[in-house]
């Protein structure tokens, strides 16, 4: 498992991930992936980026929020870690990461979404204590 060091991102930092999150979504262009995240920047978006020395090797974002069904909460979004690296234990320390600092917030839950045809990422986030509880659907508009 390698020494990493996992800190959150400044605003000024966020393109940093644009690579990785790339990787998730290979069928968007990197100006659209740009153009999103300038979009989501001023409403609450957070990113964390893990560190083998110098060179970027994970990365994840998230948001934080209330619902009625479960209360205050952190949304854990595009968990990526670099293709040749994962099985190392990356993701779970950025999950722990992510974990330690949703209590240090008061939050009561986390929660994430994971493509239904993502079975691995399904198998470590159940490794990790996570549960399926329902759906989520999507309609587009305008497309």
């Amino acid at each position: 498992m390698p020494d990493l060091t996992i800190r959150e991102f400044s605003v000024d930092e966020f393109p940093l991930i644009l690579p990785l999150i790339g990787k998730l979504n290979p069928k968007l262009a990197a100006e659209e992936l740009q153009r999103r995240l300038e979009v989501m920047t001023p409403h609450g978006y957070h990113c964390i980026g893990a560190f083998d020395g110098e060179t970027l090797v994970g990365a994840a974002g998230f948001w934080l929020g209330a619902r009625f069904y479960c209360g205050e909460y952190m949304d854990v979004d595009n968990v990526i870690v670099e293709p040749s690296l994962r099985s190392q234990g990356i993701g779970a320390q950025m999950m722990a990461w992510l974990h330690e600092t949703a209590e240090e917030l008061g939050r009561k839950v986390i929660m994430l979404d994971s493509y239904v045809s993502y079975t691995d990422a399904h198998r470590f986030y159940e490794r990790l204590d996570y549960e399926k509880i329902g759906y989520h659907f999507i309609k587009k508009i305008d497309e």
